[in-house]
């Protein structure tokens, strides 16, 4: 079976279906780019200083890791810019992120998970993050 880019993937699949608006397909690679850099950030471990806690809970209770607010920060950081969301919400923060003004509004929204299962980083067990990409409700994006 032939390797195929996330990219390349979403560049056949608009071709092939014209199903990808531009704005959905470049909001996915710069997530795509976002878990690249959390993953080096976890590959850093110790030695990085991002292991422990983050001294902070978050919306459910849970105390922090430092690595979920390093990832939080990454993912925030990555998107709000890119003229693609509305808004942001994560498990890690109370509120939904709104788009600072100083940069243009799309019309999806991005929900997310930075570091799901981010305990389990202190013993060498799978994490990863989880995302939706929704529409933005009407009078909210672009």
């Amino acid at each position: 079976m032939k390797r195929v880019s996330l990219t390349q993937h979403l560049v056949e699949e608009q071709r092939q279906h014209n199903s990808i608006p531009a704005e959905l397909r470049l909001l996915i690679e710069v997530v795509a780019r976002a878990c690249k850099t959390i993953s080096h950030s976890v590959g850093k471990g110790a030695l990085g200083d991002i292991l422990g806690s983050a001294h902070t809970e978050n919306i459910q209770g849970e105390v922090q890791k430092k690595l979920d607010v390093i990832s939080n920060e990454i993912l925030l950081e990555a998107n709000e810019w890119g003229g693609h969301l509305a808004a942001m919400a994560s498990e890690e923060m109370e509120s939904i992120h709104p788009i600072p003004n100083r940069y243009p509004m799309g019309e999806y929204m991005l929900l997310f998970d930075p570091l799901d299962g981010s305990p389990n980083t202190d013993v060498n067990v799978s994490i990863g993050t989880i995302f939706s990409v929704l529409k933005a409700p009407d009078g909210m994006g672009a």
